[in-house]
């Protein structure tokens, strides 16, 4: 990060390093409100080096905005969140760390993913990347998945301009040709901003599921789901049936998918694509005649106009 000028981020980049917050640990004997704590620094550039984090910041605690907007949206997708295998969910703001804390409370806010409300002390890291309200922190927001930065968005006018992008996530297995096939597909459609079908797998294998869309974010992981992953999985596509089979070898249901993977992350069966603000699994088997013929035509165009 510059010293001596703003130098705003974006996904792609490095999580700055040197980034301190300051707050104040829950405790149980400290519950009450007026209750003050000790405050302890937070080190973020090495706590988010090993975890998926969802930052935000807002100008203040307590004020109208936030409190009635901009914070019940995170605690009401709170679920989804997680879904996408958050470790943490994190909002900073101006305010000390005592009013920090108390405003947690204030929220009943007790869900171990979201339970670091912390003060960016002198606005020091949102003025680094210029994004603050005057002497205030901005209103913004950031995932760091692991140190690096993959979502980045400043709010300038006070209120929400932009709507954040659906997340579809591809469990990919490079040895598969169903899952090349379905990593191309879901790239091609990212990249044209199309539509697709999805073989819906709480049915029979018969019905299709259309996905309509404008865009969306693809996240492509070799990595198996973590538990709250796979429930979510699991929720969307049914565990009855043996619809749990298709997802994890040889489990019966959801208690033995779960019990299974743990044991072995290889019954995990990719590929799986996973629409997570539309609350749809399935496989990606193909795309509609209009879509196929937008492709092609998209093919033919980069040709006949290369770079």
């Amino acid at each position: 990060m510059s010293a001596t000028s703003p130098d705003p981020v974006k996904a792609g980049d490095k999580f700055p390093d040197g980034v301190k917050f300051t707050y104040v640990p829950y405790t149980s004997d400290k519950e009450a409100i007026t209750s003050c704590g000790i405050p302890q620094q937070y080190d973020a550039s090495k706590e988010f080096a090993d975890k998926k984090v969802v930052l935000f910041a807002v100008p203040g605690a307590f004020t109208p905005g936030c409190s009635v907007r901009h914070l019940p949206g995170f605690i009401e997708h709170l679920s989804e969140i997680k879904a996408k295998g958050v470790d943490l969910v994190i909002v900073i703001a101006f305010n000390d760390a005592w009013v920090m804390s108390a405003w947690s409370k204030a929220n009943n806010i007790k869900d171990e993913i979201l339970k670091l409300f912390m003060t960016d002390a002198d606005t020091k890291f949102s003025k680094s990347i210029g994004w603050t309200k005057g002497d205030r922190t901005g209103r913004y927001a950031m995932i760091i998945d692991h140190g690096k930065i993959t979502y980045a968005e400043n709010e300038p006018g006070g209120e929400v301009t932009h709507k954040t992008l659906d997340v579809i996530t591809l469990f990919h297995k490079a040895s598969s040709p169903a899952s090349i096939r379905a990593h191309t597909l879901l790239k091609q459609l990212s990249a044209h901003a199309s539509e697709t079908a999805t073989e819906d797998q709480a049915a029979d294998h018969t019905a299709q599921n259309k996905l309509q869309r404008t865009d969306f974010e693809l996240n492509v992981t070799e990595d198996p789901p973590t538990s709250d992953q796979l429930r979510t999985i699991l929720e969307y596509v049914g565990s009855g049936g043996g619809r749990a089979g298709k997802i994890v070898e040889g489990a019966t249901d959801e208690s033995d998918a779960l019990k299974k993977l743990e044991e072995d992350p290889g019954r995990f069966k990719q590929p799986v694509v996973v629409d997570w603000n539309n609350g749809r699994a399935g496989k990606l088997l193909r795309v509609s005649p209009r879509v196929r013929a937008k492709l092609t035509m998209a093919k033919s165009s980069e040709k006949e106009n290369p770079k």
